[in-house]
């Protein structure tokens, strides 16, 4: 198959949905397909490569002149309607790439459904997120989950992220551009959160949804290992283990209040990226690194004692919490959003209510203090963190190419994950 993947950011820039396309990219390139990438055009990265078999295409867009009113000029993502000069530039790449699927992210899809039926592709949509339906694509409003999308709330919502002008535009272009929705041939949701609030906005029912999650690479334990032991981790390997944005919405403000009674057990490091609205306030006991290579990260969380995942907002996925798990240990997380498909309480780790501070610094004292208990739940987490690695979940999206190709030789395959009394495991 010839495949065109549609994503606004791909490595060097680093995240977990460019992580997730460049993984997902490179297995197919390894399973015989030909696969090419369109992006956005960054400073510094060259407007074509191959990145091990993977054709790489950066690609200017009329949104390049709008850097200035972006909040971070560093990601200047698609914005919500059709981009001229991004469709002239995606025309290009398909005349040169001639897709028979075209698998996009977020809303690189609206530039590219003005040309889908020219192209003559099947077109997939993976939801990494709540970008369909929410403007700021998180679906949390006033410190709280979003009850559901409306104009004027939105465009109220979105003010506090972008300032009242941007606001109104994003959620007028989201809205007006909803009709496109209809062009997908097939939606994907990377968890059951995201697949619940996003249905109204795809025109799909519930059901047609597919969950098919997101992944870490199969050799992520073998990428701890490649390096030495960091730097920035205490001497021991008695330490809580924390990976995520500077904001708000992870939780470290609540994690930070839940550790003043647990710097007698451990000391506490964060890995914190730059991009984020909470500052950075270091108590005694904790250490915070930013921006480290993903193999530190892996060998930060290969010696921590356990895992934490705080986060206040419904996470669409929770990644981190998989490679924690995938490096045998136990993780204590917020029930809520797409972790409630990764951790199983009680048996991969333990889960809390969110921003309930005496409940999180509980749990931690329980698995600090407890040595058999978090032994047991890192030997569960690794075995169950094999459900959410790419050659399992990438089998089940090759079928879904086909299945749109060849209806009449290939019948509807259900994912190899299924979710019986609230837990995933393999059918």
């Amino acid at each position: 198959m010839r495949i065109l993947m549609l994503s606004d950011f791909y490595p060097p820039y680093i995240g977990g949905m460019e992580r997730h396309v460049q993984t997902l990219s490179r297995e197919l390139v390894r399973r015989g397909h030909h696969v090419a990438v369109a992006t956005l055009s960054r400073k510094g990265a060259p407007a074509f490569e191959e990145d091990e078999g993977v054709r790489v295409h950066r690609l200017n867009g009329w949104n390049q002149l709008l850097a200035a009113f972006y909040e971070n000029e560093k990601q200047q993502f698609h914005p919500p309607i059709p981009d001229p000069g991004m469709m002239v530039a995606l025309r290009r790449v398909v005349e040169q790439e001639r897709p028979d699927i075209v698998h996009a992210r977020r809303w690189m899809l609206y530039s590219y459904a003005g040309i889908k039926a020219w192209s003559g592709a099947k077109l997939v949509m993976t939801l990494h997120d709540y970008s369909l339906c929410c403007p700021t694509m998180t679906y949390y409003n006033d410190d709280q989950i979003c009850t559901g999308p409306g104009y004027l709330k939105c465009i109220r919502c979105a003010s506090s992220q972008y300032g009242k002008g941007k606001a109104a535009l994003l959620t007028s272009g989201l809205k007006l551009s909803s009709y496109m929705h209809r062009y997908v041939d097939k939606y994907i949701a990377i968890s059951s959160a995201v697949r619940d609030a996003s249905y109204v906005a795809t025109g799909q029912p519930l059901q047609s949804l597919e969950v098919v999650p997101t992944f870490i690479p199969d050799t992520v334990v073998e990428e701890a290992n490649s390096v030495e032991r960091p730097a920035f981790l205490p001497p021991t390997d008695n330490y809580i283990f924390f990976v995520g944005r500077q904001g708000r919405t992870k939780g470290w403000e609540v994690l930070l209040e839940a550790y003043k009674g647990l710097s007698d057990l451990a000391p506490l490091v964060a890995v914190i990226s730059d991009y984020g609205d909470t500052p950075i306030n270091t108590p005694a006991g904790v250490t915070v690194v930013r921006n480290i290579s993903h193999a530190q990260v892996m060998a930060g969380w290969l010696h921590c004692t356990v895992g934490v995942v705080p986060s206040l907002w419904s996470e669409p996925f929770g990644q981190v919490a998989v490679e924690a798990m995938a490096c045998g240990k136990a993780v204590v997380a917020s029930a809520v959003g797409g972790l409630l498909d990764v951790v199983v309480d009680g048996e991969s780790g333990l889960l809390v209510e969110p921003g309930n501070v005496k409940s999180l610094q509980a749990a931690l004292r329980t698995l600090l203090l407890d040595a058999t208990k978090r032994t047991q739940m890192g030997i569960i987490g690794r075995q169950r963190a094999r459900l959410f690695t790419v050659s399992i979940v990438a089998k089940r999206i090759e079928q879904i190419y086909m299945e749109l190709l060849h209806p009449e030789k290939h019948e509807y395959t259900p994912s190899p994950l299924e979710r019986v009394d609230g837990v995933y495991s393999l059918r």
